[in-house]
């Protein structure tokens, strides 16, 4: 009886097991076998003529791998600068009927970048504002496009007023470019006279991003243009706390100010302090001539050399020469044998061959580029002088 009875279980699994083996390979034979009439991308692009593309086009039904090669097809011919082509396709889709309503937005996000890489312009922007009024990626996506194509355009206004309306998508990034549209915007009003206007849309550019160096700078300009020398240094010294970079904008005006409030000791505080936090050269120069006035040229000297031992540069060296020949200064053999050692360092950092077909600079010969890859290419390094990168 338990024989029987065991038998006979081993004969249910069995064909539990059969059927279940055979029903996985049937479902995946079947998810495993494409559409026959889906080819790749790379098969449409290397096609002569749009006749697969438009028997594509045509068939009645769509399915999500019909869909994405679709996706992907368009995004290429854009790249690719065939932005005519990828209106064609994604404005043929659109036009379908029965699409899922998550792929007709991503369709219509697709058309309004075409229409924008095409030029057209006006289109973009309609399509852009209408995907405002959805959410998640897609709300994201129209956001950030759309403020690129109002900032080649210089429609800062438009940028702002769509901020203030809240139809924009949030974020630091984003935030950071509406900020610097309200800063477009200040230096308009600006040169135009109205610094109430300005100190308005600085206020506005701060509050949107606290960290935005430019809304100190341009109030440290306006203060500057109206000789409150000691506002514009604040408001200078404050763009400099929150992005150490923007000393390359304010030097030569903060410079002024501190001189005409007779600061020269907090002039150079604040400028060896800038040199140590960006190492930007016309800092370290510009501390340099006001040591030279309150310490004497031989002290200037001895400072420049000193700073320069620890960080070498050709914009400092010429500084240093400069400085030399102003005061008809002579050097003794330890400051010599310093401004050696700087020189061969600098010289050591330059680039001894560059290729003649990429441009990649090399600090040893190379028969193969190791960059684009040519033969024979290496030439010695000559650095191009022009007028313009004559200027220091």
């Amino acid at each position: 009886m338990m024989d029987n009875l065991l038998v006979y279980v081993l004969l249910l699994s069995g064909i539990a097991i059969g059927w279940l083996l055979g029903y996985r390979f049937a479902k995946g034979g079947k998810k495993a076998k494409a559409p026959d009439w889906i080819p790749s991308v790379e098969f449409l692009l290397a096609e002569a003529n749009d006749a697969s593309l438009e028997r594509l086009l045509n068939v009645p039904q769509l399915d999500d791998d019909a869909i994405d090669l679709f996706l992907k097809l368009g995004r290429t011919l854009r790249e690719k600068g065939e932005a005519d082509r990828a209106v064609h396709l994604h404005q043929s889709l659109f036009a379908r009927t029965g699409l899922p309503k998550n792929t007709q937005m991503i369709l219509e996000l697709e058309l309004a970048i075409d229409y924008s890489y095409a030029g057209l312009l006006d289109r973009a922007e309609r399509l852009f504002l209408e995907l405002l009024n959805t959410r998640g990626r897609i709300f994201e996506q129209s956001s950030h496009y759309l403020v690129e194509l109002y900032e080649e355009e210089g429609e800062w206004g438009k940028i702002l007023t769509l901020y203030r309306d809240k139809k924009l998508a949030s974020g630091a990034a984003l935030e950071r470019r509406v900020a610097q549209a309200a800063c477009e915007l200040a230096e308009l009003a600006t040169a135009s006279g109205d610094y109430y206007e300005t100190q308005k849309l600085c206020r506005q550019a701060l509050k949107i991003d606290s960290r935005c160096a430019r809304a100190y700078v341009v109030q440290g300009d306006m203060a500057h243009s109206q000789k409150e020398d000691r506002e514009a240094i604040r408001c200078y010294l404050k763009a400099v706390e929150v992005d150490t970079q923007s000393v390359v904008v304010v030097l030569d005006r903060m410079t002024e100010s501190f001189h005409s409030v007779g600061d020269i000791d907090g002039l150079i505080s604040h400028l060896d302090k800038h040199w140590q936090g960006s190492h930007y050269v016309p800092a370290l120069t510009a501390r340099t001539e006001c040591v030279a006035e309150k310490e004497g040229p031989e002290a200037a000297v001895t400072s420049l050399l000193q700073e320069l031992s620890v960080a070498p540069s050709n914009q400092g060296f010429f500084a240093l020469v400069e400085l030399v020949v102003k005061y008809r200064l002579q050097l003794d053999k330890s400051q010599l044998l310093v401004l050696y050692d700087i020189l061969r360092r600098i010289v050591e950092h330059e680039p001894k061959f560059i290729c003649g077909a990429c441009g990649f600079k090399a600090k040893e010969f190379h028969w193969r580029c190791p960059s684009c890859k040519d033969w024979s290419t290496l030439r010695s390094y000559m650095p191009q002088l022009t007028p313009g990168n004559l200027e220091l």
